[in-house]
């Protein structure tokens, strides 16, 4: 008889629940998947923070500024429909291993004025946004009055300089969705994200990467950024292979980029030819955004 036979019920559902957590699609570090959209897993997620987005915009004639500039629906982006329910997850996680009555500290670092702050509240933080725009101040301040948050917080801090407005070795957790590949000196900021971030404390990160070299990172800023978080930190989750066909990109995303066609394609091409033979001026490409993806979970050296 095999041992896995005399296993007893209780042992064969604690190492369900460890499959089952261990094969989620999130649970691990590396470029994003566009199969990862088709499982039960994340349409559970993005059926959940969908509906709280909407009733953040529901409400957004109360708080929004008419000169705030980014998108009111960043959800239905081409890497927001993944970047968020990745995050979403891990936060959910590491809020499981704290006392219930207790609100770990979390920085949502360049977070624009949207819903996901106050859905990463609900699962009890309490987190502050921090920003270069000051409009972001205003809108949520104003958001946080008639959008719920409890059981945590929601508060905002100016980032003005390279420094970010947090003492040394302060919080506990950070997360910053797609904002690290727009900033000029990205080794920097990394930097400071290690400064502010606790021993042991939790940075979950997501940045475009770019596929053709003319926008986001590329592979020298690719082999900077990782050198720059190795300093500093650990891989919480080890990175996991994507087949190069099953990687999500800005094209094949539900929301993504629609290509054009082949005859546009081709009339841009000759376009580019003539203007760089009669002008000597280099071509720019017909469709503005060639990117992929990727999620990291890392832990703060000690």
């Amino acid at each position: 008889m095999y041992k896995s036979d005399a296993i007893s019920t209780d042992s064969c559902a604690v190492q369900s629940t460890r499959r089952a957590v261990s094969e989620h699609p999130f649970n691990r570090s590396g470029i994003a998947g566009l199969s990862d959209l088709d499982t039960p897993e994340w349409q559970l997620l993005f059926a959940l923070l969908e509906k709280e987005q909407s009733e953040f915009l529901a409400k957004e004639n109360d708080f929004r500024s008419p000169d705030y500039k980014w998108p009111r629906d960043p959800l239905h982006w081409w890497s927001r429909v993944w970047e968020y329910p990745y995050v979403y997850f891990h936060l959910q996680r590491h809020r499981g291993g704290w006392d219930s009555d207790r609100l770990p500290w979390i920085v949502d670092l360049g977070s624009g004025v949207t819903f996901f702050p106050f859905s990463v509240a609900r699962l009890g933080y309490r987190v502050t946004c921090a920003d270069i725009d000051p409009v972001c101040s205003r809108d949520l301040s104003r958001a946080g009055s008639v959008i719920s948050s409890k059981p945590g917080e929601v508060d905002f801090r100016l980032v003005e300089g390279a420094r970010l407005p947090f003492d040394n070795s302060s919080v506990d957790c950070l997360y910053c969705v797609s904002v690290l590949e727009h900033i000029p000196d990205f080794t920097k900021t990394v930097d400071e994200i290690a400064r502010v971030i606790k021993p042991g404390g939790l940075l979950v990160l997501t940045f475009d990467l770019d596929l053709r070299g003319d926008q986001a990172i590329g592979t020298v800023g690719y082999t900077h950024l990782r050198q720059a978080l190795r300093q500093y930190f650990d891989y919480h989750h080890l990175e996991t292979s994507v087949h190069p066909i099953n990687i999500l990109n800005s094209w094949n995303s539900p929301f993504g980029f629609e290509r054009p066609s082949l005859v546009k394609r081709a009339y841009h091409r000759l376009k580019m030819s003539t203007r760089q033979a009669l002008f000597d001026r280099r071509p720019y490409p017909l469709i503005p955004f060639a990117l992929a993806l990727e999620g990291a979970v890392l832990v703060r050296l000690e």
